[in-house]
């Protein structure tokens, strides 16, 4: 009997494999997700702790803006006396490893600082509480120390601390104030601008020292432009400007009376126009390269820009010319007008006087209107305009590299107005030191 007998092979098992790569990528899967997540906690942290950084950033530096505002309104802090309601208190003994009497590196001689023992601050000793807490929530205290010094004289620094909102950010900043001496209005001369144009009408009348004993300067440039045309200019010593009756006008003109009959003599110009023109030493072209890259530095050799102009002390900011003949009528002695808008002085001004003179500094544009005249120094940041018969008794000083209008302009140097000018703004008081500020931890 025959028994047929099949043999069934077993079936390989499959899915096995499919079911080990699933495995493996999804553990690949899972560590990439968790590493992702790790990278966007990071991530997230990062960007909190830059966002507290400069929370804090925000807080310093609007307690330099206090301690400045405090400055300004205090500046007989600046010679360091011990004593009075707010006293500051000497950085020896006891205090000498406070802060802020030692900060970040820095040692100071006197802490504006009632008792260092504690976390007073300027506006705790005003206010009688520990600091204050800005419109913005943001948590800022200011400080003042002192510092004598022989090379660069008194100093007052700044210190700014301030915090996050959630108080875990910190940071601090400091910036020092001494004072801003004015440069003797007497070196600057009659015309300093970049680009001065040699056409139209205007008449300079030359300081008769300005390059050395008996050398005249009327106008300091970096370069000529002569697409004006020829127009009728001249320059001329001060003996040479004379009126109908041949009186020289600087010696006897006064302040209120015209100056309009008032010209160079025939015949004695230093510089002409004519074709070619007569350009002699008188006006001084020394290029680009040896020419100040700031006028306005020039004239404030402490300050960096105009903004800085606004911290000084005694200075008087305008937006705008509309009220600069009442409010100049009331100057008693040198002043600075620092105006942030554009200038336009109405036809017919007469602005400052030879004991009361003006520096104007404008922002803007300055333009200044037939028949007017100004004593003292005019600065203009952005363009210059100066119409018809404009008279301006002591220096013009033009920053931007532009074309400085002149039609029917005179401009005399006037050594009784700079004389005042230096005498009364020797020091014109205290300003912001270059380079001074910093981000510093104690």
């Amino acid at each position: 009997m025959n028994t047929n007998k099949s043999f069934r092979l077993p079936h390989k098992q499959q899915g096995a494999a499919t079911l080990l790569v699933s495995i493996v990528l999804l553990i690949g899967v899972t560590l990439i997700t968790i590493f992702a997540a790790r990278i966007g906690v990071m991530d997230q942290r990062i960007s909190g702790n830059e966002y507290r950084h400069k929370e804090a950033k925000s807080a310093a530096d609007a307690a330099l803006d206090q301690a400045a505002s405090f400055i300004a309104n205090n500046t007989e802090l600046y010679d360091g006396t011990v004593g009075g309601t707010y006293p500051w208190v000497r950085c020896t003994g006891g205090y000498a490893g406070l802060f802020p009497c030692t900060n970040g590196g820095d040692t100071y001689d006197l802490a504006y600082d009632g008792d260092l023992t504690t976390t007073t601050t300027i506006e705790s000793l005003q206010e009688g509480g520990t600091g204050v807490e800005l419109d913005s929530g943001i948590n800022s205290d200011s400080y003042l120390t002192y510092t004598a010094s022989a090379s660069v004289g008194n100093i007052l620094t700044a210190i700014g601390r301030g915090s996050s909102l959630d108080g875990s950010g910190n940071a601090y900043a400091q910036i020092s104030y001494t004072e801003v001496s004015l440069l003797t209005p007497g070196k600057v001369p009659p015309i300093m601008t970049p680009i001065i144009e040699l056409g139209g009408n205007f008449t300079i009348v030359g300081d008769p020292n300005g390059g050395g004993p008996g050398v005249p300067i009327s106008a300091w440039v970096s370069t000529f432009d002569t697409s004006g045309g020829v127009g009728s200019w001249q320059t001329c010593q001060m003996g040479d400007y004379r009126d109908g009756s041949n009186q020289v006008c600087v010696d006897t003109r006064i302040d209120d009376v015209t100056w309009k009959d008032c010209v160079c003599v025939a015949g004695q110009e230093l510089s002409k126009s004519g074709s070619p023109p007569t350009i002699n030493y008188d006006i001084v072209k020394v290029g680009p390269d040896a020419f100040p890259d700031s006028t306005f530095q020039y004239l404030f050799p402490h300050l960096n820009a105009f903004e800085d102009l606004l911290a000084v002390s005694g200075v008087i900011e305008l937006a705008d010319c509309g009220d600069i003949v009442s409010v100049a009528s009331g100057f008693t002695s040198s002043t600075i007008v620092a105006v942030t808008g554009g200038c336009d002085i109405p036809a017919g001004s007469i602005i400052g006087s030879r004991a009361a003179p003006i520096i104007l500094v404008v922002n803007g544009n300055l333009k200044i209107n037939a028949n007017s005249d100004l004593y003292g120094v005019a600065l203009g940041m952005n363009g210059v305009a100066l119409n018809g018969t404009t008279t301006i008794h002591g220096s013009l000083l033009a920053e931007d590299s532009t074309k400085l209008s002149t039609g029917g302009y005179t401009q005399v140097y006037d050594e009784d107005a700079l004389t005042a000018l230096a005498e009364d703004l020797e020091t014109v008081g205290l300003a912001k030191q270059k380079y001074s500020w910093t981000d510093i931890q104690p």
